[in-house]
């Protein structure tokens, strides 16, 4: 086991006044999956899988992680013009992120749920990310893939 510390601190002064922010979380993990990865423009690539009984690293590259293992994830586009388009996929439904050129993306675990208007009072109903998939806009973008289990 390892102690993953993760931090997210705004810096912004405004009429000379401190407005920034800092917050630190702690993950207890024993597994990581740090890879950069070239996604070309036009053809979809998977980034990750998850299933309900995959050990970590079984599957190409060790990117298919067991179904509520996940603790973080930040995915990172490192190019300086183009963006990423970001597709989360579960069972029934699915969720595309857009990712500008040197953004990040963070997840702290594998669950997601989209609802429409119409569905939406009844409240969310989460389910397991499947994979997540990733595309580049108009070239080629290497990205960064940092995850702990």
């Amino acid at each position: 086991m390892a102690t993953l510390t993760v931090t997210i601190k705004e810096e912004v002064v405004l009429n000379g006044e401190n407005r920034g922010s800092e917050n630190t979380k702690t993950i207890t993990a024993s597994e990581y999956f740090h890879r950069i990865i070239e996604v070309e423009s036009g053809i979809e690539s998977t980034l990750l899988s998850f299933g309900p009984t995959t050990p970590f690293g079984s599957a190409d590259a060790g990117s298919t992680f067991s179904d509520g293992e996940l603790k973080y994830l930040r995915l990172t586009n490192l190019d300086t013009t183009n963006f990423l388009e970001v597709r989360s996929r579960g069972s029934n439904q699915e969720y595309f992120v857009k990712v500008g050129a040197g953004e990040s993306y963070i997840l702290f675990n594998n669950l997601m749920d989209i609802t429409d208007g119409a569905t939406a009072a009844a409240g969310p109903t989460f389910d397991n990310i499947n994979d997540i998939k990733v595309i580049a806009d108009t070239a080629a973008c290497s990205v960064e893939v940092f995850a702990a289990s």
